[in-house]
């Protein structure tokens, strides 16, 4: 090779290098306000390509990609495990920056002193919190769960109860489909 190829293959590298930090520091800015609010453990990423929104909740162990229709998210609130009676609930709430049906809330159940499936689980919520609903089983790629939809209290919010590594979920929004793309882009 002659040295000026060799010097337009440098400056084409340091160009492509350049843009690829601008765009990284770019990703990071916009989520910037969003992490300022959240502990240490719970983070939302987006990525460097495209307009993909995740959280990542390490304190409670599962992350998901949130629904593109959304573009992103406006706000994001983490509540951390509280201990109750029979078990330990952590909460995170969050609202897309569009569109309806943009609120979603994800509780994660642990230290469970009880043996609670996911139904039982959700017959108890129901119970205490005086809501209605009618529970009916569904596989979700590989996870089953209990869903139901409760029209009473809830303004017809669905909500969809499944167990992963000795903690049992509820994702609550009011369009299935949004549910069914978080557990399925997630890792729980």
């Amino acid at each position: 090779m002659n040295k000026k190829t060799i010097i337009a293959i440098v400056i084409l590298a340091a160009i492509l290098a350049g843009g690829g930090f601008l765009m990284w520091q770019n990703s990071k800015a916009v989520v910037k306000d969003l992490n300022a609010t959240l502990p240490d453990g719970v983070r939302v990423v987006k990525s460097m390509f495209g307009n993909e929104y995740k959280v990542v909740n390490k304190i409670d162990g599962y992350e998901f990609t949130v629904p593109k229709e959304w573009e992103g998210i406006e706000e994001i609130y983490y509540t951390p495990k509280e201990s109750l009676e029979i078990y330990s609930v952590a909460t995170l709430e969050i609202i897309g920056r569009i569109g309806l049906n943009r609120f979603a809330s994800i509780n994660s159940f642990s230290d469970k002193k009880e043996q609670l499936s996911p139904l039982n689980l959700a017959e108890r919520e129901f119970e205490t919190f005086q809501l209605e609903g009618d529970f009916q089983q569904e596989t979700v790629g590989r996870i089953n769960t209990v869903k139901t939809q409760e029209n009473t209290n809830l303004n017809g919010m669905y909500v969809y109860f499944f167990e992963e590594t000795q903690t049992t979920y509820a994702i609550t929004n009011a369009s299935e489909d949004y549910i069914r793309q978080m557990i399925l882009t997630g890792k729980w």
